[in-house]
């Protein structure tokens, strides 16, 4: 186990953050907006969101569905791999809460850079989530249950 450790990296978690961040603009930026969803963990939570009442939030579900995957995560790959993928999921969801909840940015009826274009809101958030999670795998985690 201290041997997983020592594999840690300061640079991976520096990645994840900015990987983290980059899913969460993608995301909740160009595709809720919209009512378009993400597959996989992602789309599940935002459908979730979508569904129950406003307290119950898109952060709140991505952590949540997320525990399962952890576990699985531990068993099959090891503490370090667990530990960022966590850490990837973690600022994810920190950076979709500071998008929707904290900033001063209106989601809430339509995308502020590409409005209800729904061919522009699912290229770009689609690429731009992408991004996200091919840095968060290359850096030795995981998001969205990849």
């Amino acid at each position: 186990m201290k041997q997983e450790l020592k594999k840690l990296k300061p640079i991976n978690f520096i990645m994840l953050t900015i990987a983290g961040f980059i899913n969460a603009f993608g995301i909740t930026v160009f595709l809720m907006p919209v009512n378009l969803y993400d597959s996989g963990i992602s789309g599940t939570s935002m459908l979730l969101a979508y569904l129950t009442p406003e307290y119950l939030t898109l952060s709140i579900f991505l952590i949540v569905l997320n525990v399962p995957l952890f576990l699985y995560g531990l068993k099959r790959q090891g503490l370090a791999f667990t530990i960022y993928a966590t850490y990837a999921v973690g600022m994810y969801s920190l950076g979709s809460w500071l998008i929707t909840d904290i900033l001063p940015l209106d989601v809430s009826l339509a995308s502020p850079l590409a409005e209800n274009d729904l061919v522009l809101c699912s290229l770009f958030g689609g690429v731009i989530s992408g991004v996200g999670s091919g840095l968060a795998v290359r850096f030795g985690g995981a998001m969205d249950g990849i």
